[in-house]
């Protein structure tokens, strides 16, 4: 098993959920944890904001990030930050009004890619000067044609409803891809009629991830699944329901966050909350009777051959409650 892994997420305000959307986390979060002696070890804590960020109730979470060449680049909700590793200096900072609610930051050759998820957007950056190169609709649509370049979308909390909700970009085939949570799929970032069907139309349930692994991608939905998509065909193949494993328990929160190491797979689950989208939580009332309510933060280690849960990785309360991705250490890829 991976000696080290670290953990991206947000600590929950107190009274979030009655301040609303946007306000909900006080606090960016990077842990790491040794999947040897479930020790957690807290690398970062961001607890205030800047100019890049709204002036009132900040909402502060360290979102999916990614490995690159020994440094580790962390999104939050309106800046792109690189950190050395394991010093944890900040080299860089990266911000354009047009970050809002970002999701997750990918690299790819010099290029970084940015889900601008309030506005519905993919924003490709130059890796070295943080200049934006490009902006697209996640759903082929122009850019601009609900949201405005004079705006500065920082200062705002919400832009709910999203009409795409992107979250995640992989590639394929050197072909970059994103998910959608709004229309539970995969699509061709710069061909958008090309796409994966992930949930299916009796099957809504909120898609994130985009984990390559040879040819087969691996998305986490809310629920506690993973489904498995062929690259070639571009077909659902297989769902690992780890909500029916023995050592699940009754009803874990949000899954979302997935590392593969060989045939283990470690899946994040975030602390459950209120949320005012109770369309979100339609798949709790499922899981709520048959066994208790976690009230922490975890992580699930699973042996995709056996098809069982191997370790349960519990996150102390007040460490983390919200988790955005799993990721190596730095010093070990």
């Amino acid at each position: 098993m991976t000696a080290s892994l670290l953990i991206t997420g947000g600590v929950l305000r107190e009274n979030g959920y009655e301040l609303g959307e946007g306000k909900y986390y006080g606090c960016a979060k990077l842990l790491r944890l040794n999947t040897s002696t479930s020790a957690i070890d807290e690398l970062i804590a961001l607890k205030d904001g800047n100019s890049n960020y709204q002036e009132t109730h900040t909402n502060l979470e360290f979102t999916v990030g990614e490995v690159d060449a020994g440094k580790l680049w962390l999104a939050t909700d309106t800046e792109i930050r690189l950190y050395q590793y394991p010093g944890m200096e900040l080299l860089s900072t990266y911000s354009h009004p047009c970050f809002h609610n970002i999701h997750s930051v990918a690299v790819r050759g010099d290029k970084l890619f940015v889900t601008s998820t309030g506005l519905d957007m993919v924003a490709i950056l130059d890796k070295h000067t943080g200049h934006i190169i490009s902006h697209h609709n996640v759903e082929g649509k122009p850019t601009w044609h609900r949201f405005s370049q004079e705006i500065d979308y920082r200062k705002h909390h919400s832009t709910r409803p999203h009409d795409g909700h992107p979250n995640y970009v992989f590639w394929i085939k050197d072909e970059p891809w994103v998910t959608r949570c709004t229309q539970e799929d995969a699509v061709k970032l710069f061909d958008t009629n090309i796409k994966i069907d992930i949930s299916g139309k009796k099957r809504p349930i909120s898609v994130h991830d985009g984990i390559i692994n040879g040819d087969q991608v691996f998305f986490t939905t809310v629920d506690g699944s993973i489904v498995i998509a062929d690259t070639n065909t571009l077909q659902v193949t297989n769902t690992i329901s780890i909500n029916t494993m023995d050592g699940y328990g009754g009803l874990r929160g949000w899954c979302r966050g997935l590392y593969i190491s060989g045939d283990i797979i470690y899946v994040g689950f975030s602390r459950l909350r209120k949320t005012k989208r109770l369309e979100k939580l339609a798949w709790v009332g499922r899981l709520l009777s048959i066994g208790e309510t976690a009230s922490e933060a975890s992580i699930l280690a699973i042996d995709i051959k056996q098809n069982k849960i191997i370790a349960d990785y519990k996150i102390p309360a007040g460490s983390i409650d919200a988790i955005y991705s799993i990721l190596p250490e730095p010093s070990s890829t």
